[in-house]
């Protein structure tokens, strides 16, 4: 048998009780995921100037998806009735 040295991380799920607690383990959830300044800071990327290359294309994609990472991580860390409440808001914040 072999062992594997990734580590599998559960979204931690609040379902109304015990905020405090999601919010921490939520906090350092998304930090692992390089997620948790797009949450703070709510920062765009510079937009890009003429004629890009690939690289800096691709960079600029990559940082514009964390923002919905970051929301997607949030939303599936939420009970089925708290997220009917929040479920139109479009930021990580």
């Amino acid at each position: 048998m072999s062992t594997s040295s990734s580590t599998f991380s559960v979204i931690p799920v609040f379902n109304g009780e015990h905020y405090h607690t999601w919010a921490i383990k939520m906090r350092f959830y998304l930090r692992s995921q390089g997620l948790w300044n797009v949450v703070m800071y709510e920062v765009d990327p510079p937009p890009l100037g003429a004629n890009p290359i690939v690289a800096k294309m691709k960079a600029y994609e990559e940082e514009k998806l964390k923002r919905d990472k970051a929301i997607t991580c949030l939303y599936s860390g939420l009970a089925d009735h708290i997220f009917t409440k929040i479920m139109d808001f479009e930021t990580p914040k």
